[in-house]
């Protein structure tokens, strides 16, 4: 809870400002705001103990150091990378506010906080709650931040009792608890959106303008907003940087292996998962039955509800199962394993910006094919694929950075001798040795930079598009 509360606190306060209060540089700062969501929280922990150890930088020129090996360790390091779902969700349902709630509670002479917690938070609530819900899934799916912290949590207990004590019984019953627990919560979302209905003017010159502040104001807000990108991309990426280039790994044959390791892998389950999520999204919209598409799509996306770890205990056990029943050694043969696992976690990430193009393409274009007697394969390959293009790409992409960044799945299922990135860097985090673990996180910061970048390109001129 500590995590949900200091990111809803971040996250919504940040966007209300954005997207209500013109103030300096605030165009700058809500691209900055989004960037966090580039550096995964198992590297943040690992730089925020190296800056603030013993030996780091605050406490050899400032004299002071903040102990992180803690629980309020792991909330910061979880909040600070987790707030921008919470600040995407919030910032676009500030923008979209009808300008006549506020002008109405202007006459009310409300108060600027009275029209925040009033009017501003009550028609945000399901946004809101959307992006809390991804927090707190990916809250109970941290395996990384919280092991290296040495805080216990269930992903990190799954862990233990699977690799310290040997005990895949305990380890299997703790997963299917998690899965209970996951299952519970889109319960409630699945009741909470049923029962809720919102609607919005779609008309942009009825949205709320910002307003103009005052010059103190605006330099509170503005160093509001810049602390808490500072805290969360700048500061960690600027000591990512620093101590890449003094690592020698650099010159290593060894890291360029790893790193064509991990892009591969990362290749091949982009591609299968991509081609599967379009397979999946053509049949339920060519299959006219309720019930046939919504068990294909939700049901395919309950592999990214499910925290990693509990995941990987599951596929172990279903695969021990089918070796068992088949007489074969399905389970010997880990990679494929792997790039299976890496497909049931990811398919809802492609499913989610596949069906974003989907809902652009008119069902008349599938009409008019149809009567003409066009084949569902060239439907399929011929006329969907290229109004799809920018949207398969960007379904690839986001498959291809996750994959790179997932640690759980990677250290359970990866085969003897097979290394990724992510897992590297958590190896000689693990061990203290910093230096080496900053090559292979920056790598994988630099990379998740840029789809970061890209998305929000991508996202503005959809917006204009609009």
């Amino acid at each position: 809870m500590g995590v949900l509360c200091l990111s809803l606190i971040l996250g919504v306060s940040s966007a209300y400002l954005i997207a209500n209060y013109d103030f300096y540089f605030c165009k700058i700062l809500e691209k900055l705001l989004i960037l966090p969501l580039a550096i995964p929280a198992y590297i943040l922990a690992f730089v925020y103990v190296g800056i603030m150890d013993f030996q780091g930088f605050f406490h050899e020129n400032f004299g002071f150091r903040i102990d992180f090996f803690n629980h309020y360790g792991v909330i910061f390091v979880l909040a600070i990378s987790l707030y921008p779902y919470i600040y995407l969700f919030a910032k676009t349902a500030f923008k979209s506010e009808a300008k006549e709630a506020y002008e109405v509670a202007k006459i009310m002479k409300y108060s600027e906080f009275r029209i925040f917690t009033r009017v501003a938070l009550l028609s945000a609530r399901p946004a809101i709650f959307s992006g809390a819900l991804l927090v707190l899934m990916e809250t109970l799916s941290d395996y990384g931040a919280s092991a290296y912290l040495g805080v216990d949590t269930f992903s990190a207990g799954i862990f233990k009792l699977w690799y310290d004590l040997n005990d895949s019984y305990s380890s299997s019953v703790l997963s299917g608890i998690l899965m209970l627990f996951v299952f519970l919560i889109m319960y409630v979302d699945y009741y909470y959106k049923n029962k809720h209905h919102y609607s919005f003017n779609q008309n942009l010159a009825l949205f709320i303008k910002k307003r103009k502040l005052n010059p103190i104001k605006q330099i509170l807000s503005c160093i509001y907003c810049f602390m808490i990108a500072f805290v969360g991309f700048i500061l960690p990426f600027i000591w990512l940087v620093y101590w890449g280039l003094k690592d020698h790994k650099l010159f290593e044959s060894q890291f360029y292996i790893i790193s064509f390791q991990t892009i591969i892998l990362a290749l091949i389950t982009a591609l299968i998962t991509t081609f599967l999520a379009y397979f999946l999204m053509f049949s339920s919209r060519i299959v006219k039955n309720h019930f046939f598409n919504l068990f294909i799509l939700k049901i395919s996306s309950l592999g990214y509800s499910i925290p990693a770890a509990a995941l990987g205990i599951s596929i172990i056990v279903l695969f021990v199962f089918l070796d068992k029943f088949f007489h074969m050694s399905l389970l010997g043969n880990s990679l494929l394993v792997l790039v299976f696992a890496y497909i049931i976690r990811f398919l809802a990430s492609a499913i989610y910006s596949l069906e974003g193009g989907y809902n652009k393409i008119h069902l008349n274009i599938d009409e008019a094919s149809l009567n003409l007697r066009t084949s569902y394969f060239i439907l399929f390959f011929k006329i969907h694929t290229p109004l799809m293009k920018h949207f398969l790409f960007l379904a690839f992409i986001i498959v291809f950075i996750d994959t790179i960044k997932e640690l759980p799945l990677s250290r359970i299922l990866a085969p003897f001798g097979f290394e990724t990135l992510s897992v590297k860097a958590f190896w000689f985090a693990s061990d203290e040795r910093i230096y080496d673990a900053a090559l292979p996180s920056l790598f994988i910061v630099f990379l998740s930079l840029m789809v970061v970048v890209w998305m929000d390109k991508i996202t503005r001129k959809d917006d204009v598009r609009n």
